[in-house]
């Protein structure tokens, strides 16, 4: 009773101090208005957004992502716009503070901002917020906030120009610090994209305020955390100030008297928690969450407050030499963690656009797959904060990348000087997050100089001032921030080594695109299994009613323009009916839906051959993260899920495949191999294991009823042992269980059940090989269980194919 009532006070407390608090932050609630910088016309703008969302409003343009209509919104791109607020005014409370600054979280990208005709601000980079001085500017009504975009183009052009050293990749993309993918991505449209992209706020204080708070873990053990709370403070003048830092649910708080100096203040504050509760990642454990309650003080009156949230963990990235080469896993409160995850790209193109229920529902679709990481990807944006909070609640580690992809980047002055505002921000900002498992410098950077043949035709000089650029951006500039403001790991450059390294598969974090890219089959996943696979991929079609969205033409026909404007991957088709064509070659475009379906099916049983053989491996290999998780509009892409979160059955087979605890199956050679896996620490344990053979062209389809199902082969029940890690434990030459016949169309029932259980603990049916003629699709149907008894089960097999049939 008495914890209950002390954290009512507590609370209580902290909201009547929130309500009393000096500082207001007040969004500008104006309405806007844009128009073409050569054109007279005003249009209604909305805002947050983009010129293009606003165009589609104002029925300017069609929406890019319908038919072919993306070529015809180029011009956009290429022109300068203006976005202005009707006049408005502003509280008597916020002007008589003694200090007004307005705060713009997003302009996209090189912009001159005006206020009251009066210029304020200039903008070149749409990764980081910008905040100005306006207590002298800003009235009590008739305010009138201009924002001049500038088309990003010729800026980049120009800066190139004057540069000492080409930029090999995309030198204009490069020069320009936005979404890199709004240039076009390979599954993506090209979309030059400006405008204010999150809110615009007003910030009022008297006296002093905090610009960072920071809740660094020392030392986190069983019995003690050893923390320690940053507050920085900017501060009008010399005066005595009183930080109270208190622990919303428990009550326990910390005080500390200060003297502020006119300026910026850093105060240090270390405080213990006993025995505190752990942050675990997705099926390791609970995702503990601890609460602080903030507030500044000065001669008893609060001037400011805050709440910040943060986990207790240990994540480390473990690289260490040993007999192969070199490691790389991460451990998790002294735990090594099988990471299952996927690349995140942006959620929406347009900004403005996503919503909390949108981060909501895709990382719960997420959770509920057992993906464990995601990787934000460095050609996209550094997420809102509600992603991070999500992942935070949801145990979804997060691999963070810099924004930099696969370009050379320069390293003159007015670029260094702006990243480091971004990496300073950005670092800050996500640093209390538990998620946050790992700062990496770029994507597919240094693969590229190495084996992309960036360096022909260069000269040696260049040579030389393109890799002393590279180093100064990711390892001078770059790893020096992560280092000093944060503790947690920084990974160069993803990959280390491209595939055509041997070195690709013993060390580092490997993007094995042989498959797809260099057109290898889906079996050489079985052998290139690296320490960790940080990348890779195969396409497949999206649902129908995403489909319909790329035609032009009523009729559903292959060969729609509309389906060609949305495969972005110049061999994209080719390699779909390549790949299709090995699993199941009687499959054709007659029926484009169920070409579609088919697609994902090979997809999906493809990229989980793949997934599995990466488990099989633990602890030699120790992660998996397929490309990728999600689509940015209407595509042929390599997603588990399309750009209207519609999973496919990828993301479908990863409940089973990224399950906790795994039975696979698999022929190698002329052998039978059953794997246990297991990710939880779980007792050591005697398990009977038992399976049966099927021959698949007796499973029933759809809807058809089969009086008998019969196995070709049933095992004798045996002792086996379930532990952590990956074990065989069952080794049998195929002809053992299968004779002379093929191992086509064969399915493997396997069960484990220990000792004392009355039911099968662990069940999972497979195919013996995946590119047979059955093919898989979720379906209710009987399947004989063990004690001869026929029983309902929805599981990945179902309709099948005659041979010649579409």
């Amino acid at each position: 009773m008495k914890s209950k009532l002390a954290t009512v006070i507590a609370f209580l407390f902290y909201f009547t101090c929130l309500a009393q608090s000096n500082l207001t932050t007040f969004p500008v609630n104006a309405s806007w208005q844009f128009r073409q910088a050569d054109a007279a016309e005003w249009l209604p703008a909305k805002v947050p957004g983009c010129v293009h969302t606003d165009l589609i409003y104002n029925k300017v343009i069609e929406h890019p992502f319908f038919g072919e209509n993306e070529k015809a919104c180029q011009w956009v791109g290429e022109k300068d716009w203006i976005y202005e607020t009707i006049p408005f005014a502003v509280e008597d409370s916020i002007l008589n503070r003694s200090v007004v600054r307005l705060k713009f979280n997003g302009l996209d990208t090189y912009t001159e901002v005006y206020l009251n005709d009066k210029l304020v601000l200039k903008s070149d980079n749409a990764h980081r917020s910008w905040e100005v001085d306006v207590t002298k500017l800003l009235k009590y009504s008739g305010n009138v906030l201009r924002i001049n975009f500038f088309s990003p183009i010729p800026i980049a052009e120009k800066r190139l120009v004057d540069l000492s050293y080409p930029l090999p990749g995309d030198g204009v993309r490069a020069m320009v610090r936005k979404p890199q993918f709004h240039f076009g991505w390979d599954f993506g449209p090209k979309l030059l994209l400006c405008g204010i992209t999150k809110p615009v706020e007003i910030i009022a204080y008297d006296l002093a305020r905090f610009t960072d708070i920071h809740i660094e873990q020392l030392k986190i053990t069983d019995a003690l955390a050893e923390l320690k709370t940053t507050f920085t403070i900017h501060s009008d003048k010399d005066q005595d100030a009183n930080i109270i830092f208190e622990m919303t649910k428990s009550g326990d708080n910390w005080m500390s008297d200060v003297q502020l100096k006119k300026g910026m203040n850093i105060v240090e504050l270390p405080f213990e928690i006993p025995f505190p509760y752990r942050w675990w990642c997705n099926d390791e454990g609970a995702q503990n969450l601890y609460e602080f309650s903030v507030l500044l003080r000065v001669d008893e009156k609060i001037i400011d407050s805050s709440i910040k949230r943060t986990g207790l963990r240990n994540i480390k990235l473990m690289t260490q030499k040993d007999s192969i080469g070199e490691s790389f896993f991460f451990e998790l409160n002294e735990k090594p963690i099988f990471i299952k995850g996927a690349n995140y790209i942006p959620i929406k193109y347009f900004p403005g656009e996503v919503t909390t229920s949108d981060y909501r529902k895709l990382l719960k679709s997420c959770k509920d797959a057992h993906i464990n990481m995601l990787r934000v990807w460095g050609g996209g944006v550094y997420e809102d904060e509600k992603f991070y909070e999500i992942c935070d609640e949801m145990g979804i580690m997060v691999w963070q990348d810099f924004m930099f992809a696969c370009s050379m980047y320069p390293a003159d002055s007015i670029f260094v000087s702006g990243l480091i505002e971004e990496a300073n921000e950005q670092t800050k900002r996500l640093r209390n997050h538990p998620c946050i498992a790992l700062w990496c410098g770029n994507n597919e950077v240094m693969e590229g100089w190495e084996n992309w043949g960036w360096q022909t035709g260069l000269t040696d000089r260049q040579k030389f001032m393109i890799s002393r650029a590279y180093n100064d951006v990711f390892d001078l500039t770059l790893k020096k921030i992560v280092v000093k403001n944060t503790h947690t790991d920084f990974w160069e450059s993803s990959p280390r080594y491209g595939r055509a390294n041997p070195a690709s598969l013993v060390e580092g974090d490997s993007h094995y695109w042989g498959l797809w890219h260099d057109e290898e089959p889906f079996e050489i996943l079985k052998e290139k299994i690296p320490r960790f696979m940080s990348e890779f991929g195969m396409q497949s079609f999206p649902s129908d009613d995403v489909l319909k969205e790329m035609m032009v033409k009523d009729e559903f026909s292959y060969n729609d323009p509309g389906l060609d404007a949305h495969q972005k991957h110049n061999r994209g088709f080719k390699l779909l009916d390549k790949y299709m064509n090995a699993w199941y070659p009687k499959i054709s475009h007659d029926n484009l839906s169920m070409y579609g379906r088919m697609t994902q099916v090979v997809q999906a049983e493809g990229m989980t051959m793949g997934i599995e053989a990466q488990r099989r491996a633990m602890p030699r290999c120790m992660g998996t993260m397929y490309w990728q998780l999600n689509d940015v509009w209407p595509a042929f892409s390599w997603s588990g899920m399309d750009y209207k979160g519609n999973p496919k059955l990828l993301h479908d087979y990863l409940q089973t495949v990224y399950a906790p605890q795994l039975i696979s199956s698999v022929v190698t050679k002329d052998e039978l191999f059953i794997y246990w896996i297991s990710d939880n620490e779980i007792p050591e344990d005697n398990a009977e294991l038992h399976f049966r053979i099927y021959d698949g062209n007796n499973i029933p389809v759809a809807n058809e009823v089969k009086k008998d199902i019969v196995p070709i082969y049933i095992s004798d029940k045996r002792l086996v042992m379930l532990k952590n890690g990956s074990s065989v434990i069952l080794r049998m030459p195929l002809t053992d269980v299968i004779g002379k016949e093929t191992s086509e169309n064969k399915l493997i029932d396997v069960t484990l059940t220990r000792p004392g259980a009355t039911a099968p603990e662990f069940h999972r049916i497979q195919k013996l090989i995946p590119n047979s003629d059955q093919m898989i699709i979720p379906t209710s149907y009987s399947f004989p269980t063990y004690e001869g008894k026929s029983k309902k089960r929805k599981e990945n097999i179902g309709i099948r194919f005659e041979k010649g049939s579409n």
